[in-house]
């Protein structure tokens, strides 16, 4: 690696000050919320993607400034996938329930409030925040408490027992001030719980860029390793890592594999299909069960 092959931006894990291209941009991103929505089938199209020598971690430096467009973002397809993010949300917080299955929880990227539902119903005491006003007011709508906005915030008040962060991490900039501000916010004995797509998975090896996370939307991109070094870094440590498995109805797994064929064989999904819904795991995703870290929490 030559010096021409790095540029002078800084890793947002290790913070190593040289990273360098490995992926040009195919995409530009759009002043549309559109572009980031939580249902983006454009797999593959992203900005510029870059790689720190040191700890491996991916990043897209181009695409810190987004804030403006989750704050607008409404995504129909996502609030008419509800059902399946039912029983995501089901299987992860039963995973939860046998470290802690009582107290508060708090649910970051809530969207339409569907995990802070079924915690409730488990009987968790369970409220979430997200940036999206059109989601938060779906969310308020039904009854659920989600704040608008990010952490630290007003309305968020007191520790929690549990705080999750599903498929939320790859979308923000500062992933470790992110988990910092989790840590303080989780209580010294609480747990919190992570899912992010694992850049390392053979999955990604086999598709390469038209990987289906890679997405506009998502501008960190991570592998057991960085992840362990984020959490490390917010004075945070893992439990237990294990690849969370997806709900998806049949109708969007026939559209959504029908992206990756020539458009003349591509053919439109029955009625149906939209009745089913199935497992699924392509051990491309991984979940992180954390706690305070040891040493911090003993010193």
């Amino acid at each position: 690696m030559t010096s021409i092959d790095l540029v002078e931006t800084t890793c947002w894990i290790c913070g190593n000050n040289q990273i360098k291209l490995v992926s040009p941009a195919n995409h530009s991103i759009s002043s549309k919320p559109i572009s980031l929505h939580i249902t983006d089938s454009d797999y593959g199209q992203t900005a510029a993607i870059f790689q720190c020598p040191s700890c491996g971690f991916k990043q897209c430096p181009d695409m810190t400034e987004l804030h403006y467009l989750y704050e607008n973002m409404s995504d129909e397809a996502y609030v008419m996938s509800e059902a399946p993010r039912r029983l995501q949300a089901q299987k992860l917080l039963e995973w939860l329930q046998g470290y802690c299955d009582k107290g508060r929880l708090l649910d970051i990227g809530a969207g339409s409030g569907v995990l802070v539902d079924e915690a409730e119903k488990m009987g968790y005491c369970a409220e979430g925040i997200d940036p999206s006003l059109p989601l938060v007011d779906r969310a308020k709508r039904e009854g659920r408490i989600v704040h608008q906005g990010a952490l630290p915030h007003t309305d968020v008040v007191g520790k929690f027992d549990i705080v999750t962060l599903i498929d939320v991490i790859e979308h923000v900039a500062n992933p470790v001030g992110m988990l910092g501000d989790i840590r303080d916010v989780l209580k010294d004995c609480g747990i919190g719980l992570l899912v992010t797509p694992d850049v390392g998975s053979v999955a990604e090896f086999l598709m390469g860029r038209r990987w289906w996370h890679y997405r506009m939307a998502h501008i960190g991109y991570f592998n057991r390793s960085t992840i362990e070094l984020a959490l490390k870094r917010a004075d945070l440590e893992p439990v237990c890592m294990f690849r969370p498995r997806w709900y998806f109805t049949v109708d969007y797994l026939w559209e959504r594999a029908g992206l990756y064929l020539p458009r003349s064989l591509r053919l439109p999904s029955a009625n149906f299909m939209k009745q089913f819904t199935v497992p699924l795991n392509l051990f491309d995703s991984l979940a992180v069960i954390f706690r305070h870290s040891k040493s911090t929490s003993q010193g």
